[in-house]
């Protein structure tokens, strides 16, 4: 079963393949992206932006390329949340040609709510001992250090 109560269709037989299954089911396959949708009014996609965005103001191309998307599409993102009065473009400080584009007041406030919801969690893992807790987290830092050479 999926985190979400779906079975899959072929579950995997090796325990790094289950390991993983099970990660991206946790991460992915959640009931917070709807959660955050619905409490920010916003498609997922869009919160994924904002949340970039209030972590460090960046250029378009930077957005873009944060979000694996093209150019284009960071444009649209942005009219949309510019219009909701979530971001602005300001002056870049060292290139007139580029605009960085920030969080309003309202668009932090709505970025911070959406990390409050996905930062919660599973209930699973808040039932697990310190322990437990501890080895798991030694273990995912140890896959994430070696995912980076």
């Amino acid at each position: 079963m999926t985190a979400t109560g779906r079975r899959r269709v072929v579950p995997p037989k090796d325990a790094a393949s289950r390991a993983w299954s099970i990660m991206g089911d946790l991460v992915l396959d959640n009931e917070r992206r709807r959660e955050v949708s619905d409490a920010l009014g916003l498609p997922f996609g869009r919160v994924r932006a904002l949340r970039r965005i209030a972590a460090s103001p960046m250029t378009m191309g930077e957005l873009a390329a944060t979000l694996g998307t093209e150019k284009p599409y960071a444009t649209i993102v942005v009219d949309e949340l510019e219009r909701q009065g979530l971001v602005e473009r300001r002056p870049h400080p060292t290139d007139r040609r580029v605009k960085l584009v920030a969080t309003t007041a309202r668009g932090t406030a709505a970025a911070r709510r959406a990390n409050e919801i996905l930062g919660r969690l599973p209930s699973g893992l808040a039932a697990l001992a310190e322990p437990e807790v501890e080895e798991l987290a030694r273990i995912l830092e140890e896959v994430a250090r070696s995912t980076e050479d």
